[in-house]
C-alpha cells in the first residue's frame, strides 16, 4: 500500500497564490494530484438530512458502547432538534456532533458557545427595547458590546464619540465573558 507523502489543506485557493508567483507550481501540481474535496457536516446535513441519525450512531457507538448506542442516539437526536434545529450550521463539523453527543450524554444538554453569544446579545437588545435598563447599563452594554467587537479601547472610544478612559471604566468584564469574548483583548 502507497503512503502520501504530503497531505496539504490550505484556505486559500492554490491557483491564486501560483499566478501570484506566491506558490511554486510545480509544487501545486504535486499536490494536487490527488485532491479530496470534503463537504461540511452542514453541507452533508443539507443534502441528506437522515445523514445525522447515522453519524449520530457512529459516534454513539464509539462514545458509549454498542448496548446504549441506540438510545443515546435517539436522545442527542431529539435534542437536537428541540434546542439548536435543523438549520444549526455545525462550525466544528464531525468533532462538534462527537462534542454535542457527549455532552448530552453526560450533562443531558449541549450548548455551543455561539449561541450561548448570540443568547447574551439578544438578552442585551430585548431589556434595551423593553426600557429595563438605565441609562449607565444601557451605555456599559453597549460600549461593551462594541468593544468586544474591536478589541481597542481607542476604536472603540473613536466609534462611539467617548473618551478613552470612559470606554475603559464602561466596559463590563462579566458582559463581556457573557458574550463569549476575551476581557482586555486588544487593550493599548
Amino acid at each position: 500500500m502507497a503512503r502520501p507523502s504530503a497531505i496539504h489543506r490550505r484556505r486559500r485557493e492554490r491557483p491564486s497564490q501560483t499566478a501570484a508567483g506566491r506558490f511554486r507550481s510545480d509544487l501545486y501540481y504535486r499536490l494536487c494530484s490527488d485532491v479530496v474535496a470534503t463537504p461540511s457536516l452542514r453541507e452533508r446535513l443539507e443534502a441528506a438530512p437522515e445523514e445525522l441519525r447515522r453519524l449520530l450512531l457512529h459516534i454513539a457507538k464509539q462514545v458509549a458502547g454498542e448496548e446504549v448506542a441506540e438510545d443515546l442516539a435517539s436522545e442527542v437526536e431529539a435534542y437536537v432538534g428541540a434546542n439548536l434545529g435543523p438549520d444549526y450550521p455545525w462550525p466544528g463539523n464531525i468533532r462538534e456532533l462527537a462534542q454535542c453527543v457527549r455532552n448530552v450524554m453526560v450533562r443531558k444538554e449541549y450548548r455551543p458557545a455561539r449561541l450561548e453569544r448570540k443568547a447574551g446579545r439578544e438578552r442585551f437588545l430585548a431589556e434595551a427595547a423593553a426600557g429595563s435598563l438605565t441609562a449607565g447599563e444601557l451605555l456599559g452594554r453597549y460600549v461593551t458590546l462594541v468593544y468586544g467587537r474591536t478589541g481597542s479601547y481607542e476604536e472603540t472610544a473613536r466609534r462611539l464619540d467617548l473618551d478613552r478612559r470612559t470606554v475603559k471604566a464602561r466596559v463590563d468584564p462579566g458582559f463581556l465573558a457573557e458574550l463569549g469574548m476575551a476581557a482586555g483583548a486588544g487593550q493599548e
